[in-house]
């Protein structure tokens, strides 16, 4: 391949990747047994779709967002049938550590550093008491306040009533609030 052709290729990636992102990774949360392994297996996706692109060219694919969701079947099928093989686990939270890094790199030193701190502390804190819950909650959390979804389209995608949804959602909101106050 030329130099011009990786660029359109990479250029095609990334118009796909802009475009299926939302729905595939909305796929693997509703699909994937832990909630802290959809990145894992997004990432998987994206680089056997890019390896793909670049092996057969773009005129392989007749629906992107089609092809990617049934990588992502292949790809958790294979994930988990290989977790499900080693009997103990232990999880790095890279995306903590970055997100940490990130935060110091974004400080605005004119800012109180006892506030930027304290705001740390409390993310911090939520997110340890997020993980302390089932995946089912931390999949609404995740799809309610990052993804920014409507408690119907969450009660759809996780195949719940939206009631169900909302009760789980306001009362762990609740439990948060209640946690975090006696912690104080």
């Amino acid at each position: 391949m030329t130099g011009q052709e990786i660029e359109e290729t990479n250029r095609y990636f990334e118009a796909v990747y802009c475009k299926t992102n939302r729905g595939v990774t909305l796929y693997l949360i509703s699909k994937c047994k832990n909630f802290s392994d959809v990145n894992d297996i997004l990432q998987e996706v994206y680089l056997e779709f890019y390896q793909v692109l670049l092996k057969k060219g773009k005129a392989y694919f007749k629906n992107e967002e089609s092809f990617l969701i049934s990588l992502c079947r292949k790809k958790m099928a294979k994930y988990y049938s290989f977790w499900d093989r080693i009997p103990h686990k232990v999880y790095i939270d890279e995306k903590e550590i970055y997100e940490q890094e990130e935060l110091l790199t974004s400080i605005d030193f004119q800012e109180d550093i006892e506030e930027v701190f304290y705001k740390t502390e409390m993310v911090t804190k939520v997110q340890e008491l997020l993980k302390k819950k089932s995946d089912e909650i931390q999949k609404i959390f995740y799809l309610y306040y990052t993804m920014e979804l409507r408690i119907p389209e969450i009660a759809k995608l996780l195949q719940m009533k939206p009631q169900t949804v909302k009760s789980k959602l306001y009362r762990t909101r609740n439990d948060l609030y209640k946690e975090l106050k006696r912690n104080k």
